[in-house]
């Protein structure tokens, strides 16, 4: 009975050791069970936060080429061309990338990156994505110094930082990727056009013709039909382009429409550099407003009534020349090598001379006296000489000196009544549309003139002399450039009339009749106008709104991307 009840306590004691360790393995499987779901639960919260910060670091990527290719881009292209010249090019001459970055990264005007010693930074708000979020930092440094491609072309090297840090249920995990682009700054194309006009008719709907007594030196484009008569039609040294597929040939007074470059041996062009037809249309419009070169005229004051005005605080200039009213304008060269500006508004006479030297300009009223001036008035910018006039400009003529960049402005019309002549540039040898002619240019010279009607044309006076000479480039961006009476058979044919510049209007003006026959010039002025190449290398007038705006863009932000993960 003994050994029965031994035997009995000795299951027992087994019966709860095995109890006791089916418990414990029980409560290691269980808690195995609870770390792995837990580990596998962190997993899964560690790709979500993993692939999150990616989606970061991709928004981030994003938010640069918004930066650069929109915010930049949408600043240089509205600023003044004039103004971008200057800004590029100080700060390429100051080796400082990341301030030219500062100042056209802007978006309503405001800017929007951070200067953090010599880097931009830019933090972009937190955004919710999936089960968690997740926040992103930019941050842009020189690459290398930014340099001068040509004078109207300039590259910022950039290396750049995208870091984003995203959370998922508490688990965070950050990802980073940084790859280098350059911005390159450049004229829009629009001013190396010789000649520009939207539709290649005068106003009324009349063809205007080229004729024998037609010749370009430089590139040339419409939006709409060229018009060609007789053999020769008109000789053309730069690229001709029109928009529409077929050209319009006189064709012995029967017009007909063409896809050629000529009409047999009936009218006969010469293109030296060939005839594109079906071209793109250009838009003719400009980020300059005629406001915005009152306001540099009026050098940030009001000013009432009519008369001449030369702004100015004190003893300094503070704008350019405003004149409110109808008036003459002559320019002219002192003995001492000055620019003289003599303007007739009314009984309101002054004669403004500028002498770029000592910096100071010089304003003399007739039968009253001079005040003298520091500064010249090259507007609130400083870029160049800058009048406008609110109204009309009936007369203007004279010389342009040497060293002089400026642009005559008005609301209204301006006539051309004698020649208009840079003081430094090349004569021309020979006779237009002859074998042997070179054209005048003004290559290697300072002087640059441009003439702006807003909402006017730009016209030669009846009193131009023959052969009249016409040195500037022209804008008549809802008119035209045209002879007054180019129909008068009174007077007779006239010579030629040279432009050395460039013209940009929405129709074609008249210059002169021809005998449609024997092609003889009857009145007014046979074309001769000459491309500025200068304009092709980067130069404008200050403040013209040539169309030659500016854009800043960049197509290598994506090319070369390193990805660094961490948490």
């Amino acid at each position: 009975m003994r050994s029965i009840k031994n035997e009995k306590g000795m299951a027992l004691i087994v019966s709860l050791f095995v109890v006791v360790v089916l418990l414990g393995l029980g409560t290691v499987f269980a808690l195995r069970t609870v770390n792995e779901a837990n580990m596998s639960r962190r997993e899964r919260q560690l790709a979500k936060a993993f692939y999150i910060s990616e989606a970061g670091t991709e928004t981030g990527l994003d938010a640069v080429d918004n930066l650069i290719n929109n915010y930049m881009f949408n600043t240089v292209n509205g600023m003044n061309p004039s103004v971008l010249i200057n800004t590029a090019q100080n700060y390429v001459n100051g080796d400082d990338g990341i301030g030219f970055l500062m100042q056209t990264v802007q978006y309503n005007g405001t800017q929007v990156l951070t200067l953090n010693e010599s880097q931009a930074e830019y933090t972009g708000a937190s955004v919710s994505y999936g089960e968690g979020s997740f926040s992103y930092k930019i941050v842009i440094t020189e690459k290398n110094d930014p340099n001068t491609v040509n004078p109207d072309v300039w590259d910022f090297p950039f290396n750049y930082r995208v870091e984003a840090t995203a959370d998922s249920s508490g688990v965070s995990h950050t990802a980073k990727l940084h790859g280098d682009f350059t911005v390159r700054v450049q004229r829009d194309n629009f001013a190396k056009y010789a000649l520009f006009t939207n539709t290649q008719t005068m106003p009324s709907g009349t063809n205007v013709w080229f004729t024998n007594k037609t010749n370009f030196a430089g590139p040339i484009h419409t939006n709409g039909t060229y018009n060609f008569a007789l053999n020769p039609s008109g000789t053309f040294e730069g690229l001709v382009a029109q928009h529409e597929q077929t050209a319009r040939f006189y064709n012995n007074g029967w017009p007909v429409l063409l896809d050629a470059e000529a009409n047999g041996t009936t009218d006969v062009p010469t293109f030296n550099a060939g005839f594109d037809r079906g071209e793109s249309t250009i838009t003719l419009s400009s980020a300059i407003v005629q406001q915005d070169m009152v306001d540099q005229a009026q050098g940030g004051q009001s000013l009432s009534g009519t008369g001449i005005f030369v702004p100015s605080s004190g003893s300094a200039l503070t704008g350019g020349i405003y004149v409110n009213g109808d008036s003459t304008v002559n320019l002219s060269v002192d003995a001492d090598n000055n620019a003289v500006y003599t303007i007739v508004q009314g009984a309101d006479t002054k004669i403004v001379t500028v002498d770029k030297t000592n910096n100071q300009t010089t304003v003399n009223i007739p039968s009253v006296g001079t005040t003298t001036y520091n500064g010249i008035p090259n507007g609130v910018d400083d870029v160049g000489t800058i009048i406008y006039v609110e109204g009309s400009v009936t007369s203007l003529s004279g010389t342009v000196q040497e060293g002089t960049q400026m642009t005559l402005a008005t609301s209204s019309d301006v006539v051309i009544t004698n020649h208009l002549r840079y003081a430094s540039y090349t004569p021309a040898v020979g006779t237009p549309g002859i074998p042997g002619y070179v054209p005048p240019h003004a290559q290697g010279a300072d002087n640059l003139l441009g003439i702006v009607s807003w909402n006017g044309n730009v016209r030669i006076g009846t009193t131009a002399p023959n052969d009249v000479d016409v040195h500037g480039t022209i804008l008549a961006s809802s008119g035209i450039f045209q002879v007054d009476n180019y129909n008068d058979y009174g007077p007779g044919p006239r010579g030629t009339a040279t432009l050395l510049g460039g013209v940009i209007t929405n129709n074609y003006g008249a210059f002169g009749l021809f005998n449609g026959t024997t092609g003889q010039q009857l009145t007014g002025y046979g074309r001769n106008f000459v491309y500025d190449e200068r304009m092709r290398m980067g130069s404008a007038p200050p403040y013209f709104p040539s169309l030659n705006t500016f854009i800043a863009f960049t197509n290598d932000i994506m090319d070369k991307i390193v990805w660094v993960e961490g948490d």
